[in-house]
């Protein structure tokens, strides 16, 4: 989708605003439209290879769990530099940096990164370091977070082998990757993969997450490099 097209989708509408609860504290999201809505207004043009379809528009139960995970975890983060992979509508972003993470945050479509930091500022939260990245191609210093995330990234097989590379590239030593992953056929060979890499994979929690009227089953994974 190009940016002068996602402009035109990208009206600041408060009629498409979502309110999430995350360990007592509600946020609240803006976004254009649902992603239903969003993926109608799509041309041809913009379902290339890459097909730039609007997830970033939704909440997924992942980045819920994956708020819930930073929060518990908040003494760990804080003042500490953060990674977040396809950072959305900017949840999970904005939810370390309430609680003194240094997050560089980055999504590959423009509209997100925009609500992002809109998002960022109605919460009155600081604003993390907000970016148009692709993770094929990370423009980041090597071995530079302590701590990485992403929530619901690995939905395609297709994904694994660049997100891996962006592990090892992006990394500190002694840090750490958490995964939010919807109990999903698709990415149980990449468990797998990451162990053949060299990396530890290991699932520290499993947990109900209520969203939009419906329970998901979420896997938290933590990653690291022993």
């Amino acid at each position: 989708m190009n940016i002068q097209k996602a402009d035109r989708l990208c009206t600041l509408d408060p009629g498409s605003r979502v309110e999430v609860e995350v360990e007592g504290k509600t946020w609240i999201l803006d976004r254009a439209a649902d992603m239903e809505a969003l993926w109608d207004a799509m041309d041809e043009r913009d379902l290339d290879e890459d097909e730039r379809l609007p997830y970033w528009a939704e909440v997924w139960p992942a980045s819920v769990l994956l708020g819930r995970h930073i929060l518990r975890n908040a003494d760990l983060l804080r003042g500490k530099p953060c990674l977040d992979l396809g950072c959305g509508l900017g949840l999970t972003g904005m939810i370390a940096s309430s609680v003194g993470a240094e997050v560089i945050a980055f999504d590959y479509e423009w509209p997100a990164v925009r609500f992002a930091r809109h998002n960022t500022h109605i919460n009155d939260v600081p604003q993390p370091v907000w970016a148009l990245m692709d993770w094929r191609y990370p423009a980041l210093r090597p071995n530079a977070f302590e701590h990485i995330w992403g929530g619901d990234i690995l939905y395609e097989k297709r994904f694994f082998d660049p997100i891996i590379r962006l592990f090892r590239h992006a990394l500190a030593p002694g840090g750490s990757i958490w995964i939010g992953e919807p109990v999903r056929t698709v990415s149980r060979p990449v468990w797998d993969e990451l162990r053949n890499e060299g990396f530890k994979p290991e699932k520290i929690t499993t947990e109900k997450v209520a969203l939009c009227g419906q329970n998901a089953t979420v896997n938290l994974w933590e990653i690291t490099i022993p």
